[in-house]
This record gives structure tokens, C-alpha cells and sequence, in this order.
């Protein structure tokens, strides 16, 4: 069964809820790389819209802004959002697909949403007690940025691991 990309991105959509069943590397990589290209069109047409179309050359930076404030930002903020449901579930039944546990994409996912925040607003309490807050600062955004470096590292590993054999029912 040779899927094309528009077919994969589509039933990335239409199993949003479905957590049982398998997802290959194709249809999880479909989705994802056709949900970015989608939301970078949007955000280039609306900036040749808006700006390049719109303002004349002393004006063009105020627009910029005016571009980055209502389109961009919100753009941005909401569709991580949006994906966020059906990404997982994509990522659960890629897991399946690679002979693991669901909770291995949607544990990482997990940590890195809830606790790992948890975790590094106790470790900056702790810091402004001992050095001040500008060391604090600095260090917390290195430590932060270390560790969702690595977490999208190990979720990337994991949504590339080839597919086990169909025989293995994983749930």
C-alpha cells in the first residue's frame, strides 16, 4: 500500500483521537513536514500581502512590525496548539509502529510540557538563593535550553526508528 503525502497528511487528521494502531514513518513525517510548509506559506503570504505589497519603502518597517504583531505572533503561538493533539497521536501510533510502548513518545512529551518546567522553576528558586539573579537567569536558560535540546533530540531518534515486524501487537 503505496500512500501518496496528500493521502498520509489527511489521515494524520482524520485519526486525531485514534491512539491504537500503527503509523509509518511516511505518514508521521508527511504530516509534520506538510504542517510546517503550510504554516510558513501562510506566514509568507501574509507578509507579501501586508508588507511587500502594501508599503512603500519608508514604510515598509513600521508594517514589519504591524506583520509580526497580529500575524506572526499569533500564528506562532497557535499553531503548536492546534497540532498538539494530533501530533501525539501520530506519535503514539508511530511508536507502535516501531515495536514500543506509546508512552515513550508521549512520556518525553509529557515530561517535556509539565514536569520539566516543574523541575527547573524549583532549580531557579534554589539559585536565587545561593547566587543572584542575573547568574540565576543565565544559568536557568542554559539548563533549559540543554534539556529541551535533548528532549527533541530523543523524540526525533524515536520517530525515526524503522518498523518492527506487523506480527508484534504493542499497545
Amino acid at each position: 500500500m503505496n500512500k501518496g503525502i496528500k493521502d498520509c497528511y489527511f489521515d494524520g487528521w482524520k485519526k486525531t483521537f485514534v491512539y491504537k494502531g500503527r503509523t509509518t514513518r511516511k505518514e508521521f513525517w508527511s504530516f509534520i513536514v506538510m504542517n510546517i510548509v503550510i504554516v510558513l506559506f501562510i506566514a509568507m503570504l501574509s507578509y507579501f500581502l501586508l508588507v511587500i505589497s502594501v508599503a512603500d519603502s519608508t514604510s515598509r518597517g513600521g508594517m514589519m512590525l504591524v506583520w509580526a504583531w497580529y500575524v506572526w505572533l499569533p500564528l506562532s503561538a497557535l499553531a503548536p496548539v492546534i497540532f498538539l493533539v494530533p501530533v501525539v497521536s501520530l506519535g503514539i501510533r508511530r511508536m507502535h509502529d516501531a515495536g514500543k510502548s506509546g508512552w515513550w513518545f508521549g512520556g518525553v512529551l509529557l515530561m517535556n510540557l509539565l514536569i520539566l518546567p516543574l523541575i527547573l522553576t524549583g532549580i531557579h528558586q534554589v539559585m536565587l538563593i545561593l547566587v543572584d539573579e542575573n547568574h540565576a537567569e543565565q544559568v536557568m536558560k542554559i539548563i533549559s535550553i540543554i534539556l529541551s535540546l535533548i528532549a527533541a533530540l530523543y523524540l526525533l531518534w524515536l520517530c525515526c526508528l524503522p518498523t518492527k515486524a506487523a506480527a508484534e501487537n504493542v499497545d
